[in-house]
């Protein structure tokens, strides 16, 4: 008997100090992508290169120069006065980024871009879908693109366990129709609560009305949805099943940059490099564990990190929190 008790506190212990040693990890990889994320971009490296090729092809231009025909060769205009052609410092700097994808593309031409070259400046240094769709419509690009994205939805619902099913309809009633309320539910339990609470219930359907709109037109593929935004929806969707390979696929099927260490938003911040250690770390502890078990891994380890990015008040490595949110909270 005294072996028995021995024994079990030696696997307490040693259990307690295996998730000390992850949350440890956890945080050590959250510092890493913040302090990375205050170096420059790989992307803005990218762009001086494009840059100078540029002003060599055209004459070893200086940079006034170079910023004046490039003004000229998007808008077939001489420019006016100075804040003209500011903008275009600022794009080739990564101060800001142009706007409209109209901006864009018009900038991808002066620079005398290849279409690879073009492509990377919308999805790596714009960080930015390929395309965007206005409506509906019979293209085979969009169709493909939606039935992946209907598939992996569908794939989600049939997952959502049935005592939960239970509280929302009756026998027979469409779970499909609470798909927005069902992910605004559970995208709770991969953020902090701020009660403390874990346990996250399905509550009305009017507490996730906020979200109605916009969670459509994405379901849809409608209009510019940011890319961290995509991988929310498929790590949300795909949970358990998830890995590095299948996520950096999906993201190239519905037409964004794949996943990428040295990738980096608009802000410079390193989501990528958090993602794959974070995806990394899932495999090496969940390896050979049950679907339960591996889907509250990912909710307790996602709430460690959002919690600790919270506290360093980073909003753009939080990957699960969005702005409906707030009024959960």
């Amino acid at each position: 008997m005294i072996w028995y008790k021995q024994n079990s506190f030696v696997q307490i212990r040693g259990m307690y100090e295996m998730k000390k040693s992850v949350e440890q990890r956890l945080l050590e990889l959250a510092e890493d992508c913040l302090a990375l994320g205050k170096t420059e971009r790989p992307e803005q490296q990218w762009m001086e290169q494009v840059y100078d090729r540029f002003r060599a092809e055209n004459g070893n231009l200086g940079k006034a120069e170079a910023d004046q025909l490039l003004f000229r060769k998007m808008y077939a205009a001489e420019p006016a006065k100075g804040s003209d052609t500011l903008k275009i410092r600022y794009w080739r700097t990564g101060r800001h980024l142009p706007v409209s994808r109209e901006q864009c593309r018009l900038f991808g031409n002066a620079l005398q871009l290849s279409e690879k070259e073009r492509r990377f400046l919308l999805q790596g240094y714009c960080d930015r879908c390929d395309r965007v769709f206005e409506s509906t419509s019979q293209e085979v690009v969009y169709q493909e693109r939606m039935a992946l994205l209907r598939n992996l939805a569908g794939e989600y619902l049939d997952k959502i366990h049935p005592a939960m099913k239970r509280q929302l309809y009756h026998s027979g009633a469409d779970i499909a129709h609470s798909l927005r309320h069902l992910y605004y539910t559970d995208a709770k339990g991969y953020i902090r609560s701020r009660e403390g609470e874990h346990a996250i219930q399905v509550g009305r359907h009017i507490s996730s009305l906020n979200y109605m709109s916009e969670f459509g037109r994405q379901m849809k593929l409608l209009g510019e949805i940011p890319r961290k935004t995509m991988i929310r929806h498929l790590m949300i969707f795909a949970n358990p099943f998830v890995n590095e390979e299948w996520l950096s696929r999906w993201l190239m099927q519905l037409g964004y940059l794949g996943l990428d260490e040295n990738h980096t938003q608009a802000d410079g911040s390193r989501l990528d490099r958090l993602l794959l250690g974070y995806l990394r770390l899932y495999r090496e502890c969940c390896a050979g564990s049950s679907p339960a078990q591996c889907q509250s891994w990912l909710r307790q380890s996602s709430r460690i990190l959002d919690e600790y990015l919270e506290k360093r008040k980073n909003t753009s490595l939080r990957l699960f929190y969005f702005k409906a949110l707030k009024d959960w909270e």
